[in-house]
């Protein structure tokens, strides 16, 4: 009879352990069962949305995308293009004035911040280039399903490079890289 005591003690005391045991094992337990619902969940997710955009075209046409993204590069084009070459400042009207003529040293400055003009953009220009960059941004984020992942980082690199991101470029530099695009 204390013999049957003993066992029946230390079996409780294994039952305790491994109760302990389970307990402590409960939350790996609970991840492991739900791991094959999240993956069925996420599965069924993307064959949704994929019959979805299929069956009803949401969002806009992968034509339209691509027309209006080449249409913001020609206003791009179009701007660097305006200021690649612009002619230069007017001559002052001396007309009747009591004034000199401007000097040769002042024409030759004149001259050369003209050159120096034509290599680099006016706050306005870099600001409606800035805009042009972003709206191009922004159509290849809310169409970047559309897009291959090369597409998008080649095109994301050379907006980087046009905006100046990477060091100052030239217009002559900006347009190249447009015809690049």
């Amino acid at each position: 009879l204390i013999v049957m005591q003993f066992i029946k003690k230390e079996l409780l005391n294994a039952l305790v352990a491994m109760d302990e045991l389970m307990g402590s094992n409960e939350i790996n337990a609970r991840l492991a069962a739900m791991t094959p619902a999240v993956i069925l969940v996420i599965g069924i997710r993307r064959v949704f949305r994929f019959v979805i955009y299929a069956l009803f075209k949401f969002g806009a046409p992968k034509q339209e995308i691509y027309a209006s993204f080449r249409k913001t590069i020609l206003d791009m084009e179009r701007l660097l293009l305006m200021r690649d070459n612009p002619p230069p400042n007017p001559e002052s009207l001396s007309w009747g004035s009591t004034r000199h003529a401007r000097s040769d040293s002042v024409e030759a400055n004149d001259i050369e911040a003209n050159q120096q003009s034509r290599q680099t953009l006016t706050a306005a220009d870099l600001g409606m280039l800035l805009l042009h960059i972003h709206e191009c941004r922004t159509i290849l984020w809310e169409s970047r399903r559309r897009f291959d992942n090369s597409v998008l980082r080649n095109v994301s690199e050379d907006l980087a490079e046009i905006a100046g991101e990477r060091g100052p470029v030239s217009v002559r530099q900006q347009l190249q890289i447009l015809s690049r695009m």
